[in-house]
């Protein structure tokens, strides 16, 4: 006999409870690598997970960037609005103190007569172009 075969039947048994195991792990490896159906679902299902964890980040950081222009939009909003009513304050001191008053006690009808005397503006800017 060979040097490398256990003489005692215990020691055998466990050798070849060994061999056996080892058998098993490579015809199971054999087995993976042979099931070409089972890896596509596999690798598929693994692309899928990646889909989804790259659609998830960009998702937050779409969502980051939408509430970060929102903020800004509200900011600059704030901004225009005192810069807004700043000037109109302003332009309504510049008027003669009667009409002033008029425009502080009445800015909404104001506002709309301005915009009535615009619209009359452009359409007869626009007749006369035809």
């Amino acid at each position: 006999m060979s040097k490398d075969v256990p003489h005692d039947p215990a020691a055998l048994r466990a050798d070849i409870e060994k061999t056996r195991g080892e058998l098993g792990d490579t015809v199971e490896a054999l087995v993976h690598k042979a099931d070409v159906p089972a890896r596509v679902k596999e690798t598929a299902h693994e692309g899928v997970e990646q889909v989804r964890e790259g659609a998830t980040t960009v998702a937050e950081r779409v969502n980051t960037a939408a509430v970060v222009a929102a903020e800004k939009a509200q900011e600059t909003a704030a901004k225009v609005s005192t810069q807004v009513s700043d000037k109109a304050s302003h332009a309504v001191d510049a008027l003669p103190p009667p009409v002033a008053e008029q425009v502080r006690r009445h800015p909404a009808a104001i506002a709309v007569g301005v915009a009535a005397v615009a619209v009359l503006v452009w359409r007869l800017v626009r007749g006369s172009r035809s």
